[in-house]
């Protein structure tokens, strides 16, 4: 212990002189949290890759601890360029780890870290984003690794997976424009044995645009094109997406928004081909070979006194799946879901079953509807109840359009409560309890949930 504190005093000390040599601005920010999942009946949610199950639960029950730390730092010099990096500690599922990277235990992983920490728990440090920024007038180039967090969730994850890029950013107080290129995560050495073909490059361009219309109205929109070069998948294609949000007199919120992804772009699920989706459990991968959409509109309800309801509907067509970050977090406001998706980093969702919005095999349409009351300044009560109905089950490919299984439409329902309570500035407590009925499931999934989390 007296080395280690040693070791960080020194390294203090030599951070302050250096700053202080170079005249840099270093400046930290972070969260923390720990979590209790118990969840039963959630295996055989999400299926795998290629052959979509009918979402049929196993009678297993499990219940696991989850913890980390973040801490991430960006160090602005004098000049006006940046490197900004973030350490993740003692990231990792606890107890009653029986899963890996591959089949992490419960609803799904912990950044890529179960396996890792199940084995060297006393070394659980790692690193997901590190990346230099440079000013070159009104834009600045910004390199490195990182996350795409300022598109949109119900197009793409965009805090799930990480991944080197290259990116242009204009911004100004109405406007900001990201120009970006991004080399997805296809290497050997992760493990992969498919990738043996020595040519696995799989390469994204995009351009996403924030655009503020007034202090009431904005707009989010991408649009992508994935440039596979793999020889046993190929998967290019395009993808778009718009978001639209507003205020209505009497402080009504709406949002609208609407997905595209091309038929080859969807076929490779979120990340680059199938085997990576196979790892993540997610049944995302389109299994229809057409082009896919998806939408909805939404909107929240004041009702005075702290009351308030928000109300959802949409619709995704042909294979479209939302990404498995879409509800709570970002849209927690109008789709606070409990038990649908599979958010890994948000402060809701953290009961997530796998089951995503969206169907990859059809079609499917969903409705959210969302009272909550403000009770005191400290606590929020959220009560949540979604309807889906979606196509599953269509089986492996047999050529000419045909499949092994035929189309079941699944009617799905959850309800689900939140109750957060803000300790002190920086510290909440959340509490959730989630249900979830699967049309003729003889065992149908129950999820509880409590959280720390504190933001510094």
């Amino acid at each position: 212990m007296k080395k280690i504190i040693a070791v960080t005093a020194g390294l203090m000390l030599a951070g302050t002189i250096a700053a202080s040599a170079s005249a840099a601005e270093i400046t930290f920010s972070g969260d923390a949290r720990a979590r209790y999942n118990y969840e039963d009946n959630y295996n055989g949610l999400a299926g795998g890759a290629g052959i979509h199950s009918t979402k049929v639960p196993v009678n297993q029950s499990d219940s696991f601890w989850n913890s980390r730390i973040r801490l991430q730092f960006q160090i602005n010099t004098k000049g006006g360029a940046y490197a900004v990096g973030r350490f993740r500690l003692a990231d990792g599922t606890w107890e009653g780890n029986t899963g890996s990277t591959v089949n992490p235990p419960g609803g799904g992983g912990t950044g890529g870290s179960v396996a890792y920490a199940a084995t060297n728990t006393k070394s659980n440090i790692w690193v997901d984003v590190g990346y230099v920024g440079v000013p070159m007038g009104p834009v600045v180039l910004e390199g490195g690794l990182g996350y795409d967090d300022f598109t949109n969730d119900f197009l793409r994850a965009g805090t799930t997976d990480n991944f080197t890029f290259l990116r242009a950013k204009y911004a100004t107080d109405q406007t900001t424009l990201y120009a970006f290129y991004e080399k997805l995560r296809v290497d050997p050495l992760l493990g992969d044995a498919t990738y043996t073909d020595g040519l696995n490059n799989v390469n994204q361009y995009g351009i996403d645009l924030i655009q503020k219309f007034n202090s009431d109205w904005s707009m989010n929109g991408t649009v992508l094109y994935r440039d596979d070069q793999q020889t046993a998948y190929d998967y290019s294609g395009a993808a778009a997406d718009i978001l639209v949000n507003g205020k209505l007199p009497n402080d009504i919120k709406i949002w609208a928004e609407l997905a595209y992804k091309q038929a080859d772009y969807q076929a490779g699920g979120y990340y680059n081909n199938a085997v990576n989706s196979a790892k993540e459990g997610w049944s995302n991968k389109s299994t229809t070979g057409d082009d896919g959409w998806g939408g909805y509109v939404a909107a929240k309800f004041p009702l005075g006194n702290g009351v308030a309801i928000s109300a959802m509907a949409g619709a995704s067509l042909n294979g479209y799946t939302a990404s498995p970050d879409f509800g709570g977090g970002k849209q927690a406001e109008y789709a606070p879901f409990v038990m649908l998706s599979q958010p890994t980093t948000k402060d809701l969702g953290f009961l997530g079953t796998g089951v995503l919005i969206g169907s990859p095999d059809g079609d499917a349409y969903f409705v959210n509807v969302a009272p909550s009351v403000q009770a005191s300044d400290r606590l929020t009560l959220t009560l949540e109840g979604t309807y889906m109905n979606a196509d599953y089950g269509r089986g492996a490919y047999l050529g000419n359009n045909r499949y092994v299984n035929g189309i079941n439409s699944l009617n799905i329902w959850e309800i689900g409560g939140i109750a957060q309570y803000k300790v002190t500035d920086g510290a909440t407590i959340s509490a959730m309890l989630g249900y979830l009925n699967i049309e003729d499931a003889d065992n149908n999934p129950l999820g509880f949930g409590v959280s720390l989390d504190l933001k510094f």
